[in-house]
């Protein structure tokens, strides 16, 4: 990097990320250390430290630049809400974004005034800021949207009254962050609502709103089924495409499409480009600039959106001028210009993703261009396929982090997508622009609608191809510094690389022989063999295989740990799933709830698992078969290896609908494969790990709770220790436990059926006296879990930890005691 300028920004950039992603209790320290690090550099500099060009002026300018940027993003989480929920309360605010669809409403709601009831859950002291922005939801009330939502348009004064909350941060490794997204966007959390709405001052809409809902009205009169998607590419707006064409996009690789990123920038820029050809270089510019703050603002100022708008604005500002422009040099203070506005945009996924990909298509694609296999493509594929794979080569480890899939059909896709869906976009533009014309933008939106089914069709049989998607582990730091390292490595050249690392590597040794000598006490000609160390670059063949190796051992081997169980109750909402880990042996039971809109299996259970660098289990043991158990297995076992699946022994049970939903036929067939298991068995595993089958005994009939009643109870024994693991039974399968004479006394208990009533029997946990419990309970309707659940339990002094409230909970146990980590506080 030679441009002075574009050091100074990634100086500032660089404190701000280091200032964003460190713990507040390590953040004084770093200060500190950068202080005195300045410190040292303006009194005791010495030439020789650094090798360069670099002075000292310049050392200074930009070491106090990166302190400048870590003391302002010491300030980005202020702008996080802290959590709380208030069920009821009247709000009179200014209605700034309005979507309605024949089911619901949403839009975004700035609060001006509270009126009645204020009460509320606080976890952190959260409270409700006047002008603080809010997402709106409004939903049906017996089958129709309350009264008065119908007419209601942005700019109205209105009133509501509803539930409002602020989103808790995430609880388990990998979840997504509600808060930081709202926090980006300028908002504070969600408004939902079933009742009618009071408009106290008709406002007028903006012109973006009404060009936004005119286009709405027009795609959905004429091709309501597909509206949602053409709308997702023109503007960025995913709420009204289905979920299996989403699922479709993202399987494939092409889901960025509905980003509204750097490349609907580009697009738009070549279009207008093109339509003012007629006008001066001036001219085109000035219309250039006024086309991409107008698209901007249609896609209501995203992450990605506001950085490429930032970058095209500023390359348009050069070229208004005759010098060269250096791109990475805008790209780098369009980042800034965001740092500034909201210091958490640096965590962001979609601005890093974004920014990674412009970095790659500005910094790899010229040397990508002098590929030899590159330069064999068809002239007029070249330019896409070399965007394409600069782009998603500069963005790989960042999507592998936070989403573990790789798509390799995405390699192919998309380069077909950027010229498909490039032009889907220029004609669903052309098609808004000409709005206010008669019958001609329809002729425009209908040859887009044409090349979406073309693309869709492609999509579809490309999903179906093996191996199109599939799931990763996390990767390591260290898979990190390889590949970017390898990139620094060819953009360098092998030998100004090696040299760098020669220089490096001199400079240790130096100070390895000066410490050992003060330290260790060693003769000068040790010291002497230090200093002369040299090393050899090796082989082609020697270097391949090393790399190979730390790619293949950094994403692939587990780590070690000593003789411990970690027992973890993930948070999946309202249902149970517990993984069992040991240094042998990794174990689930259950799998956690499915319904209509969410599979904990493919959002919460084998994300985690990739998180944790977990590629097989030993064995899944589902407890019974209602849905908020065994809904996330089918997706679990489809994507994650399984060496048996246990089931309980409750005969004839086994061949209902919800258990022949819930697993896939071949695990249901499989006598090898497949383990009913009853009182008295013991399943032992390698490391000492026993589970005792404590019921069912025999299969309860005629309970108002027959599934929960036969539920599979687990004792687990580890190292001294005892866990009960209770499923949902309830209060008959508790009694069969106690006739039998079980001993069923442990250190540690998950709570039956989430808390429930029906499960609760204070003679039976009378018999017990453990050092903690812990409930798996969601959001739900039931009541759970109890008030006397947790009185009971509060009243004996022993904690309770609920999966609601304190995110996934891991409990580590081994011969020197016990440690439970919430995953929030």
């Amino acid at each position: 990097m030679k441009d002075k300028l574009s050091k100074l920004l990634a100086a500032l950039l660089l404190g701000g990320f280091l200032a964003v992603y460190s713990h507040s209790e390590v953040r004084i320290l770093i200060l500190a250390f950068f202080l005195l690090l300045l410190f040292r550099l303006w009194r005791w500099w010495k030439p020789q430290d650094f090798v360069g060009r670099l002075i000292r002026p310049e050392i200074l300018l930009l070491a106090c630049s990166l302190v400048v940027g870590y003391v302002y993003g010491l300030n980005a989480e202020k702008s996080l809400a802290e959590p709380l929920v208030i069920e009821e309360i009247t709000i009179k605010g200014l209605l700034q974004d309005w979507v309605r669809d024949q089911s619901s409403g949403r839009g975004v709601l700035a609060i001006e005034e509270l009126q009645g009831r204020l009460g509320g859950q606080s976890e952190r002291g959260g409270q409700v800021g006047l002008g603080a922005k809010y997402t709106l939801r409004v939903y049906q009330k017996n089958g129709l949207l309350p009264a008065g939502w119908e007419s209601v348009r942005p700019g109205d004064l209105i009133r509501i009254t509803g539930r409002l909350e602020h989103p808790k941060p995430p609880g388990t490794p990998g979840e997504f962050d509600l808060p930081l997204y709202n926090a980006v966007r300028g908002l504070s959390g969600t408004i939902t609502t079933r009742e009618e709405v009071q408009v106290l001052a008709k406002g007028n809409p903006g012109l973006v709103w009404q060009i936004r809902e005119e286009v709405r009205n027009v795609l959905d009169e004429y091709w309501p089924l597909e509206a949602g998607v053409l709308e997702g590419i023109l503007f960025g707006d995913t709420s009204r495409i289905p979920d299996e064409t989403l699922e479709r996009y993202k399987a494939t690789g092409v889901m960025h499409v509905f980003a509204a990123s750097g490349a609907n920038v580009a697009f738009v820029l070549a279009l207008v480009w093109g339509i003012f050809f007629f006008l001066p270089r001036k001219g085109r510019i000035l219309a250039a600039m006024s086309a991409l703050i107008l698209y901007a603002a249609l896609c209501q100022g995203n992450p990605p959106i506001l950085r490429a708008t930032i970058l095209g604005l500023a390359v348009l500002t050069g070229m208004m001028g005759r010098g060269k422009m250096d791109p990475l040099r805008w790209l780098l203070l369009a980042a800034l210009i965001l740092f500034i506005i909201e210091p958490l945009y640096l965590k962001d996924v979609s601005f890093q993703l974004s920014f990674a990909a412009t970095w790659g298509m500005i910094v790899l694609v010229p040397k990508l261009k002098e590929t030899a296999w590159l330069q064999k493509l068809p002239k007029l594929l070249r330019p896409a396929v070399e965007v394409s794979l600069a782009a998603q080569i500069a963005a790989l480890p960042i999507l592998i982090s936070v989403f573990n899939r790789i798509s390799l059909a995405g390699f192919v896709t998309n380069v077909f997508v950027l010229f498909i869906l490039g032009a889907v976009l220029q004609l669903g533009l052309i098609g808004t622009t000409l709005l206010f014309l008669p019958v001609l933008p329809l002729a425009f939106f209908q040859t887009a609608f044409w090349l979406l089914q073309f693309t869709d069709a492609v999509l579809k049989i490309v999903a179906v191809f093996p191996w199109g998607y599939f799931w990763v582990l996390r990767p390591g730091i260290f898979f990190w510094v390889v590949w970017y390292g390898a990139l620094g490595v060819w953009l360098l050249g092998k030998e100004k690389a090696w040299f760098i690392v020669r220089v490096q590597v001199r400079r240790i040794r130096n100070l390895a022989a000066r410490i050992s000598k003060r330290l260790f006490l060693i003769n000068k000609e040790q010291a002497g063999k230090i200093r002369n160390f040299t090393l050899k670059l090796p082989s082609r063949q020697v270097r391949f295989f090393l790399v190979v190796l730390l790619l293949l051992g950094f994403l692939w081997v587990p780590s070690l740990s000593r003789e411990r169980l970690e027992i973890t109750f993930l948070d999946v909402g309202q249902g149970d799933c517990i993984l069992l880990q040991t240094s042998k042996e990794k174990i689930m039971v259950d799998a956690g709830p499915r319904t209509a809109s969410f599979d904990a299996g493919e959002r919460v259970v084998v994300p985690y698992l990739m998180q944790q660098r977990i590629a097989y289990l030993d064995m899944v043991f589902i407890t019974h078969e209602d849905s908020d158990h065994l809904g996330g297995a089918r997706y679990l076992l489809a994507n994650i290896p399984v060496g048996k699946v246990a089931v309980p022994e409750v005969g004839e049970r086994l061949t209902n609908e919800a258990w022949q939903e819930g697993l896939p036929p071949e695990i249901l067939s499989d006598a090898g494969g497949l383990l009913r298991l009853k009182a008295g068995d013991i399943v032992k595993y390698s490391s000492g790990l026993s589970l005792e089958v404590l019921a069912p005994d025999s299969v309860i009939a005629g309970t108002g709770g027959d599934s929960n009643n036969n539920s599979l109870v687990l004792l687990l024994k580890f190292l001294g220790w005892a866990v009960l693991l209770t499923g949902d039974m309830e209060q008959e399968e508790m009694q069969q436990i106690s006739d039998r004479g079980w001993n069923y006394a442990a250190h540690f208990i998950k709570i039956p059926h989430h808390g429930s009533k029906g499960s609760f029997d204070p003679f039976w946990f009378d018999r017990t006296n453990p050092q903690a419990v812990f409930i798996q309970v969601g959001r739900n309707s039931f009541g759970h879990p109890a008030p006397e659940v947790i009185s009971y339990w509060q009243e004996r002094g022993i904690p309770v930890y609920r999966t609601d409230l304190q995110g996934t909970i891991r409990l580590q146990l081994d011969e020197d005691g016990f440690t439970i980590i919430p995953g929030r506080d």
